[in-house]
């Protein structure tokens, strides 16, 4: 099939009448063969010191490793168009507090709440005042936003309100007259 796209001629290939081994010699780019002995010597002691690097790393820096993997699953969950009940603010906010090492009381005197409150946050026992969402941003130094913490507490409001039928059920008779609409 012929197409014209901004004045430039193009043709659709039709991929079917290929096999896997062919499209894949078409589009893989074989690095090995390419490489000399010196090369691969030093792709293999690039890769050895990496993991030396990363062996040594400090407390302190497994630390930040570990919170920035939880702010990139924050960002993901978030992005996503799934719910996964198990993602919950309580999960993010238990992951936040146990990958810095921290016990839930040091924690909450860190963020002026009584353990009591972090707890029922963290059990998704009660919902967290905005206060508390933006000292999590400030606690944090800014690496996870307040924002994200809101984006998760609104998707956990969403699913709610989507699967909550007795909520809607109870609401149903404060409605005396619907809207009268043919489809």
């Amino acid at each position: 099939m012929k197409g014209s796209k901004n004045n430039k001629e193009f043709q659709e290939t039709d991929f079917s009448k290929f096999s896997n081994e062919e499209l894949a010699d078409a589009f893989v780019f074989p690095m090995e063969d390419a490489m000399t002995d010196q090369e691969r010597k030093q792709e293999s002691d690039f890769w050895v010191n990496r993991r030396k690097q990363f062996e040594n790393r400090s407390p302190r820096q497994k630390m930040h490793s570990e919170l920035l993997q939880l702010k990139f699953q924050l960002e993901d969950y978030i992005k996503s168009n799934q719910y996964k009940e198990s993602l919950n603010f309580g999960y993010f906010l238990n992951e936040y507090v146990s990958r810095q090492d921290k016990k839930d009381k040091e924690f909450a005197s860190e963020v002026d709440v009584t353990p009591a409150v972090l707890s029922q946050y963290m059990n998704n026992h009660r919902k967290p005042k905005d206060e508390f969402v933006i000292r999590l941003e400030i606690h944090s130094n800014g690496m996870i936003p307040a924002i994200n913490w809101f984006k998760v507490i609104q998707k956990d409001k969403e699913h709610e309100i989507m699967t909550n039928q007795d909520l809607r059920d109870k609401e149903n008779k404060h409605v005396k007259k619907r809207l009268e609409l043919i489809y």
